[in-house]
């Protein structure tokens, strides 16, 4: 391996200084206790070993504790594959539009189908003791008929952005003043044209076979929790007291 530790800036030395020994000890630590340990998220983990040479955590973990790399496991599941290539790979882009929407309305509507509802749900429940925002949770087309306004701004999660294609609801918000962002997984273009605030979080798609609500959200909830970590220590609002 041919390491570069001076393309290392601040932090990044701090991990490598913490994390290098440690794995002496505990060959067998997994990421997301790392990012505990280093007090930083786990995408800046995975940055942090790209830059410093290897393909991955697991990679950089083999070399440090003094094993040998190994090619990665030929029968590993295609999904897990796919989680952790968005791991490895994310980008803070997609949490820095997020909130540049997210920032300008003080009326959110979150909408999902299914298990996606779910997950809103719980997304809500969080963003509550971060903001003094109003959140609705839905998974109604005409919901937003009764709470649309100009400052209002609705957040439509899909994992294919084919299950449903939100007529209804755009034009309940659009007519009365208020605006439209989409949240696609999967990288599909076909979806509803009229919605011009688009964003995707994979170049990818899961099994074809799957109907959408059969779909996994492991990639949704690794999204939800970067913005709400990004909301807590960066402090852009003021916990809610109530």
């Amino acid at each position: 391996m041919n390491l570069n530790e001076r393309k290392l800036n601040q932090t990044e030395q701090t991990i490598h200084e913490k994390l290098a020994p440690l794995l002496k000890e505990n060959p067998t630590l997994k990421i997301a206790k790392a990012a505990v340990i280093c007090d930083v998220s786990p995408s800046k983990i995975s940055k942090y070993v790209k830059k410093l040479g290897f393909e991955s955590f697991k990679q950089y973990r083999l070399h440090f504790s003094g094993q040998v790399i190994l090619q990665e496991r030929a029968n590993q599941s295609d999904e897990i594959a796919r989680m952790q290539h968005f791991l490895e790979n994310f980008d803070e882009e997609l949490v820095n539009q997020f909130l540049t929407y997210f920032s300008k309305y003080e009326k959110i509507v979150l909408y999902g189908l299914g298990p996606t509802f779910i997950l809103l749900e719980y997304f809500a429940y969080k963003l509550n003791f971060l903001t003094e925002k109003k959140f609705f949770v839905t998974q109604e087309e005409n919901f937003t008929e009764r709470v649309a306004d100009n400052n209002t701004l609705l957040i439509i999660f899909s994992v294919t952005g084919a299950f449903s294609k939100f007529d209804t609801i755009y034009h309940n918000v659009n007519n009365q003043g208020g605006s439209v962002l989409l949240v696609l997984e999967e990288y599909n273009t076909d979806v509803y044209e009229e919605i011009d605030n688009i964003i995707y979080l994979t170049k990818s798609a899961q099994n074809q076979d799957l109907l959408p609500y059969e779909k996994t959200r492991s990639i949704f909830l690794i999204y939800i929790e970067e913005i709400v970590s990004r909301l807590m220590n960066e402090g852009l609002y003021q916990m809610n007291e109530n």
